[in-house]
């Protein structure tokens, strides 16, 4: 089964609404759109549905933007998921209302079989909550480009986007990648 870009790019709108929650802040279409490379349009529709359905809520005016409405903790992947998705179909005979031109269709054990990977699946995200889904929020917003509000007695410290860490290397080295060998240099060490 494989979410719709929608289903995925509702759940980036909600991790970077869930990163701005700690602070109490909002965040803009334009500002979510620019940390994502996502067009403004298909978030504005998004944020729409999100604020419909509950789990965001829109302030008005110069300082406005969206925020989350209950905290990231309260927030169900699963709800998320059923919101965004139509369809969870796998199989064209789990279609409602299709015309099904199987022929073992009344004897099929895989359709059940199917259907209850499916509640599985759904089970799982339904354990899983927007906290859960942001590992660290300090790395999070390092990536999105993000200035987060300051612990408490901390000094504000702006993200810097082109830090990224290596696994396994230590974060004095983050910004010092290996540089693979020129084409030129490596043939020359195969002959």
């Amino acid at each position: 089964m494989r979410l719709t870009v929608y289903t995925d790019y509702t759940l980036r709108v909600l991790i970077y609404l869930a990163l701005k929650h700690r602070e109490g802040g909002v965040a803009t279409i334009d500002e979510m759109a620019r940390a994502y490379g996502i067009s403004r349009n298909h978030l504005m529709k998004i944020v729409h549905e999100l604020g419909q359905h509950g789990f965001i809520e829109t302030v008005r005016g110069r300082a406005g933007g969206a925020r989350l409405a209950r905290a990231p903790s309260q927030i169900s992947i699963g709800d998320v998921v059923r919101m965004a998705e139509k369809d969870f179909s796998v199989v064209q005979c789990h279609e409602r209302g299709a015309v099904h031109d199987c022929a073992i269709l009344a004897t099929c054990n895989l359709k059940r079989g199917l259907q209850r990977a499916v509640e599985a699946f759904m089970r799982e995200l339904d354990r899983m909550t927007l906290a859960d889904a942001v590992g660290s929020t300090a790395a999070a917003a390092q990536l999105l480009g993000m200035e987060l509000a300051p612990a408490r007695g901390a000094s504000p410290v702006r993200a810097a986007r082109k830090t990224i860490p290596i696994v396994g290397q230590p974060a004095a080295h983050a910004a010092t990648r290996p540089r693979p060998a020129s084409r030129s240099a490596s043939r020359s060490r195969n002959r």
